[in-house]
C-alpha cells in the first residue's frame, strides 16, 4: 500500500502567537520623558510612580523605547513623548495616582505623533482653478504719481 498523504503535513507551519523578537514593526514613539519634582506636592503620585518601578516595567516592555527619568524642580510633574516624525507630546500629570499616570504613558506609547486633524470639516479642495487665477506682487500694476 502507498504512503498516504495528509493534507496537514503539507501546510506550512501556524506562526506563533507570541510576538518574535525579529518583529519588523517599530512604534511611532521612540523616547518617553519622565519629568518629576522631589519638593512639590502635586509630584506624589510621580514619586509613587517611579517608586514602584512602574518606568521599568514600560522600559521592559517595550524595549525599543527610550525611558527617561529627569528631575526638574519647582515645576508640575510631565510625561512627554518623542516621536520618530520629530513631533513630541507632552502631558501634564500633576495629582494623578501612580495608575493614571500609567495609562497615559500607554496613551503616549499607542500614539502616531501626527497632528490631530478635525474630521467634522475637512479642508475645501476644488478642483477647477480660480476664476481670477493667484496673485501676485509681481502682476500687480506700477502706479505712476503724477
Amino acid at each position: 500500500m502507498p504512503p498516504r498523504i495528509l493534507r496537514s503535513s503539507l501546510s506550512a507551519p501556524l506562526p506563533s502567537t507570541a510576538p518574535s523578537s525579529r518583529s519588523a514593526f517599530i512604534l511611532p514613539c521612540k523616547k518617553l520623558v519622565v519629568q518629576y519634582s522631589e519638593t512639590q506636592g502635586s509630584n506624589r503620585g510621580m514619586r509613587d510612580f517611579i517608586g514602584q518601578g512602574l518606568p521599568v516595567d514600560i522600559a521592559r516592555r517595550y524595549p525599543g523605547v527610550e525611558v527617561v527619568v529627569e528631575r526638574r524642580e519647582a515645576k508640575h510633574p510631565i510625561l512627554r513623548g518623542v516621536y520618530n516624525n520629530g513631533r513630541t507630546k507632552e502631558i501634564c500629570v500633576r495629582n494623578l495616582p501612580p495608575l493614571s499616570i500609567l495609562s497615559k504613558a500607554q496613551l503616549l506609547l499607542d500614539s502616531s505623533g501626527q497632528k490631530i486633524v478635525s474630521i467634522k470639516r475637512p479642508g475645501v479642495v476644488s478642483t477647477t482653478e480660480s476664476v481670477r487665477g493667484v496673485w501676485s506682487a509681481f502682476h500687480d500694476e506700477v502706479r505712476q504719481a503724477a
